[in-house]
């Protein structure tokens, strides 16, 4: 049927405008098709033949470029909520591994193999001790603020921007607290930093977490464009 490629020729266009999470991404433009399947049925039942009908129901939806940026708003908005999940979840997770590790193998601070810590090195381990629950208290509260924001503002883009800054916020917080932490340790007795093989490892999966959430973040930020 040579008409059947209207619809799948609009819908196909879309799908290169629009970037985002994939399933989300799936979910808006089987939306689309719907849409544009229904309202070409209305037109046939008027008596339009099927080419007609489908190039009507394309013009009624509007061009492809805006309502791509309208979907855009919302595959952006929704990345951003699953942006701030996935920090409210992992960051205070890797924290809690972090922090038993070290509690099994050493307990306080003190109990430390080496060199006994200087005075200023125990404010960077007690940033770095609460930035995680701060962490997760600011993006739990940016939820909850974009979930209201959803209800009253019409333009997504708005509410991925606040997703995004908070992200970004929240995993550089997170990351220059860990680094900090490092590199006093490395400062005052390098030997430390491998002293305990676990502990180590705990760090590297700490600083993966970290610049991945980093990286979802920053997309965040693309997809608002």
């Amino acid at each position: 049927m040579a008409g059947a490629s209207v619809i799948d020729d609009y819908v196909a266009d879309l799908d290169t405008r629009l970037h985002g999470h994939q399933r989300t991404k799936i979910d808006l433009l089987t939306e689309a098709r719907h849409s544009l399947l229904d309202a070409a049925e209305c037109y046939r039942d008027a008596g339009f033949c099927e080419d007609d009908a489908q190039r009507k129901a394309v013009d009624d939806f509007g061009p492809a470029a805006t309502i791509a940026r309208s979907y855009q708003g919302e595959l952006a908005a929704a990345y951003g909520a699953r942006t701030l999940r996935s920090i409210l979840f992992l960051l205070p997770v890797v924290h809690l591994i972090w922090e038993a590790t070290r509690g099994i193998w050493y307990g306080s601070w003190d109990n430390f193999p080496g060199v006994t810590p200087p005075d200023w090195y125990y404010p960077f381990a007690q940033v770095n001790d609460s930035m995680g629950w701060a962490v997760a208290s600011a993006t739990g509260l940016a939820l909850l603020v974009c979930r209201l924001m959803s209800r009253r503002v019409p333009d997504s883009r708005l509410i991925a921007r606040c997703s995004a800054g908070v992200a970004l916020v929240a995993v550089c917080g997170s990351i220059s607290a860990t680094s900090a932490l490092m590199i006093a340790t490395i400062a005052f007795e390098p030997a430390r930093m491998v002293a305990s093989p676990p502990l180590f490892l705990a760090s590297v999966v700490a600083f993966v977490v970290m610049f991945r959430l980093a990286f979802m973040a920053r997309r965040t930020v693309r997809f608002c464009v």
